[in-house]
Formats: C-alpha cells, structure tokens, sequence
C-alpha cells in the first residue's frame, strides 16, 4: 500500500513538472525582451505583495504612454472559482463578465479597452455552460488553476 502511494506521489509529482516546462516554453514566444521579462517578473512579485485598494492605485500609475505587452499564459486560469456561475461577476468585483465570444483576442481587446482591467481569461470551446466566454481581472486577489481550453493575458506596460 505505501509503495502505491509513493508511485502516484512520483507520477503527479512528473505531471506538474511536465506542465510547468510546457507552460514556460509556449508562453515564451511573446514579444518581450529579456529586460522586460525580468521588469514584468519584478512588477508582478511587487504587486502581488499590494492590498486591494492599491491594485487600482497601480494600474493607474502604469501610464498608457508606455508600450503595452501581454504575458499570454494557455491552459492557465485566472478567474478560478471566483465567478459563481457562467456569465456572473465575482461578487466584490475582482472579476467580471465581459461577454460571450469565439475569439481570444476579442477577449483581450476587451480588456485593453477598459483600464481598471489587469488581465484576462477565455475560457474555449470546453462543451460546458463556461465556453466561449471572457471574464476581465480586475485585481490580484484572484484564483489561479490550470485548466485546459483557457487561455488567460497579463497587461504590463514598458
């Protein structure tokens, strides 16, 4: 029995090693430097550190005048268990529902558009009441799971 418990143990262990590797390695293809990687790698330790009432704080510091790149992150989800049902708002905010679509980069123009957005989550063609849809973070109190057919953006500007 304790060798069956030690083998699954190994074999999770292997998957999360194998889907971290995969996850690094498609989401290095975005436009960004090293430096930029680094700058966006500080910024994100800085704010995940922030409360809430200085997210909106941080975003506004971020002026549009800079250049605007996305850490784009597949099979990521942003908005895990914070929705309460599909097509809902979290229900302090931090989360909403931007709208039924097809597209990932309709999910990300969405989020674009509206500046108290920091990131966002399309959740695919997954066969359940959740496919197609956009939902826009809107702080960095917010769940976090790997979950394949989503697809999920980071704005940093530069």
């Amino acid at each position: 029995m304790f060798v069956v418990v030690i083998s699954i143990l190994v074999v999770l262990v292997i998957i999360i090693v194998v889907a971290a590797a995969a996850w690094t390695l498609r989401s290095s293809g975005d436009k960004q430097t090293d430096k930029s990687d680094k700058d966006a790698q500080d910024a994100q330790a800085a704010q995940v550190t922030q409360t809430a009432p200085a997210d909106q704080d941080t975003q506004a510091a971020q002026e549009p005048a800079k250049e605007l790149v996305w850490r784009r992150f597949y099979g990521v989800n942003f908005v895990h268990d914070d929705p309460v049902a599909p097509r809902k708002n979290a229900p302090d905010g931090r989360v909403t529902f931007a709208g039924d679509t097809n597209s990932v980069s309709q999910c990300q123009e969405w989020c674009e558009k509206d500046p108290s957005c920091l990131g966002y989550t399309y959740v695919g063609n997954t066969g359940t009441a959740w496919a197609n849809q956009c939902y826009l973070v809107k702080s960095y109190g917010h769940g976090i799971s790997l979950q394949p057919n989503h697809h999920s953006g980071w704005k940093y500007y530069v």
